[in-house]
C-alpha cells in the first residue's frame, strides 16, 4: 500500500514517499511523552549529611505552607532564593529587580545577580535594557515536561483512536520540545493512500499544524525566545521568518485551530488543535493529517470541531493529582 510519510534529521529534514504493508498504531522505543524516572537505592555513605527526621518534617511543613515559610536549617540561601524567583516568574509572568529584592528581602544588587544568572541558564529572559524579566524557554520546557509526566499518551490514546476511526485519517499526539514538535503517539489511517505515522520524529513546530497550535497558545514573547538562532524551513511553503510566524500564530489563535498545507512535506495537509490542562496551559496538541487532495478547505471546519471535542475530553482527564501510568 502507498503511504505518504516523511523522515527527518534535526539538521535537514527531508520528505519522501514510501510504501507500507499496513498501518501501525504503537509507539516505538523512546517515544514516551514523559514517564518520570525513579531514583534507585542510595549507595554506601548516602546517609552522611542526611537531615534528621525532625528536619525533614520541618521541610515538609514549610513546603506545605508555601514559599513564604521559613526554610529548613540545612537549606542554601542562594539556591532557595533562586527557586523562589523561578516560582515568582512562573506565577506572575514578569518581575522587576526591586520586586525580586522585596520578595527575597535582599539588596537590589543581589536580586539583579540572581535574575542575571536565571537569564544565563534560560529560566528568565530580558529584552535589551528593559527592567522587566519574564519566564525563559527553560522554565516553559520544564513546565511542559512536568505536565507530561501525567502520561499524556495514556490519557489521549482512546481519543486518538476514536478520531482516527471517525475520520478515516491518521491522527497524532504531539508535544512541544524546544521549538520542535515531537510526535509521541499516533493511530494510522487504514485507507490505501494515507499519511504514515511520524511517532518519534521531531519537526520544526512552525512547520506543523500541531506545533503551530501549541505555539499560538503561548505568549508572543515566549515564542520569540524559542527561536534564538533563526527559523528552519522544510518546503517552500514553510513559514520562513519569526515575524511571519508571529503573524500566522495570531490568525491561528483567532481561528482556534491550525492548518498545514504542504509546509512540512509536499502533498500533505493537516489540522492541529491544542490540548490544555485545567489551568489553561498548553500541554500538547492533536494533529490530523491526510493527503492534500483529501483534506480540502471545506472539510476542515467539521474536522476541527471533532478535534476540539477530543481535546476537551483529554483536558478533562488532566486533573490535579493525576499520576504517571
Amino acid at each position: 500500500m502507498t503511504r505518504i510519510s516523511s523522515t527527518a534529521s534535526d539538521a535537514a529534514p527531508a520528505a519522501r514517499v514510501t510504501t507500507s504493508a499496513g498501518p501501525g498504531t504503537s509507539a516505538g522505543p523512546g517515544t514516551s511523552a514523559g514517564h518520570g524516572a525513579s531514583a534507585g537505592p542510595a549507595g554506601p555513605g548516602a546517609s552522611a549529611g542526611r537531615p534528621s527526621v525532625r528536619e525533614r518534617e520541618t521541610a515538609t511543613r514549610g513546603a506545605a505552607a508555601g514559599w513564604a515559610a521559613t526554610p529548613p536549617p540545612y537549606s542554601l540561601a542562594s539556591v532557595d532564593n533562586a527557586l523562589r524567583l523561578i516560582h515568582a516568574l512562573d506565577e506572575r509572568g514578569e518581575l522587576r529587580v526591586y520586586e525580586a529584592a522585596e520578595l527575597l528581602g535582599v539588596a537590589r544588587s543581589t536580586a539583579h545577580r540572581l535574575l542575571s544568572t536565571l537569564c544565563f541558564r534560560g529560566f528568565a529572559t530580558q529584552r535589551g535594557d528593559s527592567p522587566v524579566y519574564r519566564p525563559g524557554p527553560a522554565l516553559v520546557d520544564a513546565g511542559l515536561r512536568a505536565l507530561s509526566r501525567l502520561d499524556l499518551r495514556q490519557i489521549a490514546r482512546p481519543q486518538l483512536r476514536a478520531l482516527a476511526d471517525e475520520t478515516g485519517e491518521t491522527v497524532h499526539l504531539v508535544v512541544l520540545e524546544g521549538n520542535g514538535a515531537r510526535f509521541v503517539d499516533g493511530v494510522e489511517s487504514t485507507q490505501p493512500l494515507r499519511v504514515g505515522l511520524r511517532v518519534g520524529m521531531v519537526l520544526p513546530a512552525h512547520a506543523t499544524a500541531a506545533g503551530k497550535a501549541i505555539l499560538a497558545a503561548l505568549p508572543p514573547e515566549r515564542v520569540t525566545d524559542l527561536y534564538p538562532r533563526g527559523v528552519q524551513t522544510l518546503t517552500d511553503r514553510t513559514l520562513a521568518s519569526l515575524a511571519e510566524i508571529q503573524r500566522h500564530l495570531a490568525t491561528v489563535a483567532q481561528a482556534g485551530h491550525a492548518t498545514n498545507h504542504g509546509e512540512s512535506a509536499d502533498d500533505v495537509a493537516a489540522v492541529g488543535v491544542v490540548i490544555r490542562d485545567q489551568a489553561r496551559h498548553p500541554v500538547g496538541a492533536i494533529a490530523l493529517a491526510a493527503p492534500a487532495e483529501r483534506l480540502l478547505p471545506p472539510r476542515i471546519p467539521l474536522i476541527a470541531q471533532r478535534m476540539h471535542r477530543a481535546a476537551g475530553i483529554i483536558s478533562g482527564h488532566l486533573l490535579p493529582g493525576t499520576t504517571a501510568g
